[in-house]
């Protein structure tokens, strides 16, 4: 995996080689509907730019916009202000931008949108747009004095929400006709290999997580936080319940309980690898509750939650405040399909497996249950999160 250092000096490399800038007349920047609100960052969806947008505004009165370039694997970044009047639009700029880990400088645009005038780039790798979200705060240059001084508390988890946001619209594109599908969170496509997540369910090493991380794989490699990854073995295998067992060598694992009567209202914990290539590679904890005790359509095999998700945490464990897994995440709403086709924006919805369809696939397989161990009393969120690291695992399929 490419290491931070190598993604800052491939940064630093790109901005010092860009030349020209998009055409002013061509940018408008704006949200045509709003998706979801990310830790004061507004997400949405842009039919002038073709594709999701990230924005965020200050008190000083600027506004930073981060979206992706139509259809193209590339990125774009904007900052705009009522104040900035001396700025032409078209006209090519050249800024720096400081952080705590360094300086990055880039020729940009001058845009204008309504009564305010901006700065705009085109053409940035998206490993530019996570560096910036990740420097914590940054300090906009132009002719030679600060302009904004913005902090970019939340912008990692607006990115990965932009990113789902994108990954969704081109989904509905490609089926229209599906308004209510539910993607999975697993997210990558198959082509070039993907990834998920799982959680041990024996003491012999295997591995549970869905039927549709491997589906289609013909190596899968299993690694646990800190240690190599090892070449696992696809044991059984059910579509039609979304689920798989793989055969593994990790050595007396950490298994966890499995819970069996969850309760709506109760909370619930995901731990995960999503979207691996952009966020922690030493996982991800998210905190929400059970909301519905049935799937879509009053489907008694799913659980629905309101603990975040994202493309790589199918297969993960779903876990209580006592430490056991009451269910398997699996999906998530499709909110622009859903916005689409009833003008209304669900929030948070996603749904997991229920303990007690895992536990009866692994019956039939012959696995043995998992007798694992459960706290006596409730726990904080940052136990559970500790208990979690040490029995689940990334999946990769290749």
């Amino acid at each position: 995996m490419t290491t931070m250092r190598a993604r800052l000096a491939a940064t630093l490399a790109l901005l010092a080689g860009l030349l020209g800038a998009t055409p002013a007349a061509a940018i408008v920047l704006g949200v045509d509907k709003t998706i979801d609100k990310v830790s004061g960052w507004s997400i949405g969806v842009s039919k002038a730019l073709g594709g999701c947008v990230a924005a965020a505004s200050y008190q000083d009165g600027t506004t930073v916009w981060i979206g992706f370039d139509g259809g193209k694997d590339e990125a774009f970044l904007a900052f705009t202000n009522a104040r900035w009047r001396s700025i032409e639009g078209g006209r090519p700029y050249q800024i720096n931008i400081l952080t705590g880990r360094g300086r990055w400088k880039g020729r940009f645009s001058g845009v204008e949108r309504e009564t305010e005038r901006g700065l705009y780039q085109s053409g940035l790798r998206k490993t530019f747009v996570v560096d910036l979200a990740r420097a914590g705060g940054l300090d906009v240059i132009f002719e030679g004095r600060s302009i904004a001084r913005l902090s970019m508390s939340g912008s990692s988890d607006a990115i990965g929400a932009m990113i789902d946001c994108q990954k969704a619209v081109v989904e509905a594109k490609a089926a229209p006709e599906s308004p209510k599908s539910t993607p999975r969170a697993d997210g990558s496509a198959r082509k070039g290999g993907s990834s998920g997540t799982g959680f041990f369910v024996s003491e012999a090493g295997h591995v549970l997580t869905n039927h549709h991380v491997i589906e289609g794989c013909t190596e899968i490699d299993v690694a646990k936080v800190g240690v190599p990854a090892m070449r696992a073995r696809l044991v059984a295998s059910d579509a039609q319940n979304d689920l798989a067992v793989l055969s593994t060598p990790f050595e007396k694992p950490v298994v966890p309980a499995l819970a069996m009567r969850p309760r709506i209202g109760e909370s619930v914990y995901a731990y995960g690898f999503p979207l691996p290539n952009l966020l922690a590679a030493t996982g991800n904890f998210t905190v929400g509750n059970i909301t519905a005790a049935a799937g879509l359509g009053d489907d008694t095999r799913m659980l629905q939650i309101s603990t975040p998700v994202q493309p790589g945490n199918s297969g993960g464990p779903l876990i209580d405040q006592y430490g056991a897994v009451v269910g398997v995440v699996s999906s998530k709403l499709n909110a622009i399909n859903v916005a689409m086709a009833n003008n209304d924006i669900p929030q948070n919805v996603n749904f997991a497996i229920k303990a007690m369809i895992a536990l009866n696939f692994l019956d039939a397989n012959g696995i043995p249950p998992a007798v694992g161990t459960k706290s006596q009393t409730p726990m904080d969120a940052a136990s559970v999160a500790d208990q979690a690291k040490l029995f689940t695992v990334h999946v990769v399929c290749r």
